[in-house]
């Protein structure tokens, strides 16, 4: 590696304009630079030299000093490429050794971080390392145990990747004696090849995030989670396997207020109890039934019904119930449905289950070719719901068919009596039946936005805006003229608003 040398500043007039800058004006611009480079501003200025050890966020990653061809490698290899086995057997080999090379690189470098003038003087609120597991990784035990010992870091991110050909290395297991009652860390995110460690006697950690846990972990190391570290307030679960099909929580002194989980690989869920749980989140890829015990706190729930395995679709038995994912807490008061990729495994159904305090409900990216009246059986169920969003996604195509429901004709006398806003995105004529229906039975109905085009702006996981935007195709008198007709027909009292975009 060549060796740094300190420039030779410029300067006018005998003034030197970089030792001249202020030190939150130097922190600012330190601070937008990505972490290699931002050490290297120590050669412009003695006085840059220790901007960096006021860093609130250090990364680490051996990821940006990999060789871009190493990227093109393993991209061929995920397609098992090339066929000759011969061939892939000599691009293995150049890999491992990538590896070990980049990682040799990487180890140097923190190695001569932790030892530079001032280390221990550090104050580092954030730090994110990824690495290789191999004998170099030393070095990262030495960065972790400072971090969180000396520097105080409250937010520490681990990602150890497996070497390339070498499956049967154990799991990184982080420093033993780094989690303890002096640290000051509050959240900690896990990835890949990482062991999770014992936080039955850690009560200050509050955010857990695990990514990428292979198969191999058994199911209980997930269970223990909720039960020992009590203090956790949020666990997200990102493409997380185990070597179980069903996870059991049930954790009654757990303080968790929110989960996420996303792209897991377990096929049923049990929240049995989860007594402060507030905002709930799944993506399901594999989960064929959510199943609800003691959640009475519960508000926020995100349902996304997703898979793009069309290997799955064709195995698994369509779900065509809602029942199996909607057994939700009498509490929630907010829900979103979401469709999203290429391969729709679920149907639509009319929930048996009631939904008695649901206020705002978006069902979006729905599929072109379903029918979205079946949305209304999720308005019966739900009797105080006040806000109905619904978005369906433009089409290059039209569907082939409509994939709808039977539905009994309407009781005269059926009334929801709460519901004031409708808003669809995606509206067609053939949508106009749901239209129909919804101005019939609502008799508070105050705002109805009817929308061509348009997408949802998702306000994290549980909020949302819906969005609309100028089409070349416009209403039609004749399609206003029928829509306001409906209205003076069917409304039970005067709109304050129609929209038609």
């Amino acid at each position: 590696m060549p060796t740094l040398r300190r420039v030779r500043r410029r300067t006018v007039d005998g003034e030197d304009h970089l030792s001249s800058l202020p030190d939150d004006l130097i922190l600012l611009i330190v601070s937008r630079l990505d972490t290699r480079t931002a050490l290297s501003t120590a050669v412009l200025a003695r006085r840059w030299a220790r901007i960096p050890r006021e860093l609130a966020a250090l990364d680490f990653r051996v990821s940006d000093i990999l060789p871009p061809e190493y990227g093109r490698t393993v991209a061929l290899r995920q397609r098992n490429l090339p066929r000759d086995t011969n061939l892939a057997r000599t691009l293995d080999g150049l890999m491992a050794d990538c590896e070990i090379d980049t990682m040799r690189t990487f180890a140097n470098g923190v190695t001569s971080f932790l030892d530079a003038d001032g280390a221990h003087d550090r104050r580092l609120k954030t730090l994110r390392l990824e690495f290789f597991q191999t004998h170099d990784g030393i070095c990262a035990d030495r960065m972790i145990t400072a971090a969180v010992g000396a520097w105080g870091v409250e937010d520490l991110e681990v990602v150890v990747r497996l070497a390339s050909g070498d499956d049967q290395t154990p799991a990184y297991s982080l420093p033993h004696d780094c989690l303890n009652v002096r640290s000051r860390l509050r959240s900690l995110t896990l990835g890949k090849c990482c062991s999770l460690p014992s936080l039955h006697s850690y009560g200050t950690l509050t955010k857990l995030v695990l990514r990428d846990i292979p198969t191999s972990t058994p199911v209980d190391v997930y269970e223990k989670v909720f039960k020992d570290c009590t203090g956790l307030q949020v666990l997200h679960l990102t493409s997380c396997c185990c070597a179980h099909h069903t996870l059991v929580v049930d954790a009654p002194s757990s303080q968790i207020r929110e989960l996420v989980v996303e792209e897991c690989s377990f096929m049923e869920i049990k929240l049995r109890n989860l007594p402060m749980l507030v905002r709930l989140a799944f993506c399901l890829t594999d989960t064929l039934r959510i199943e609800f015990g003691s959640v009475p706190c519960l508000m926020y729930t995100n349902l996304t019904f997703s898979t793009e395995d069309d290997s799955l679709v064709a195995l698994r038995r369509p779900v065509d119930e809602f029942d199996s994912f909607l057994g939700m807490s009498p509490t929630m008061t907010n829900l979103v449905i979401r469709f999203t990729r290429l391969r729709r495994w679920i149907g639509p159904s009319r929930p048996e289950r009631q939904l008695p305090d649901l206020k705002r409900l978006l069902v979006a990216d729905m599929p072109s070719n379903w029918d979205i009246s079946w949305t209304r059986g999720l308005l019966m169920a739900s009797p105080f719901l006040e806000v109905l969003h619904i978005h369906v996604p433009q089409s290059e195509t039209g569907p082939d068919y409509l994939r709808g429901m039977n539905w009994a004709k309407t009781r005269i006398n059926l009334r929801h009596h709460h519901l004031k806003e409708l808003i669809v995105i995606g509206f067609t004529q053939r949508n106009i039946w749901l239209f129909k229906y919804v101005v019939r039975v609502c008799t508070s109905l105050q705002r109805v936005v009817l929308l061509k085009d348009g997408h949802v702006r998702y306000k994290g996981l549980w909020d949302w805006q819906m969005v609309g935007q100028p089409i070349c195709t416009s209403w039609s008198d004749d399609e206003k003229l029928v829509a306001r007709r409906m209205i003076k027909e069917f409304g039970l009292r005067p709109l304050v608003e129609l929209i038609l975009g």
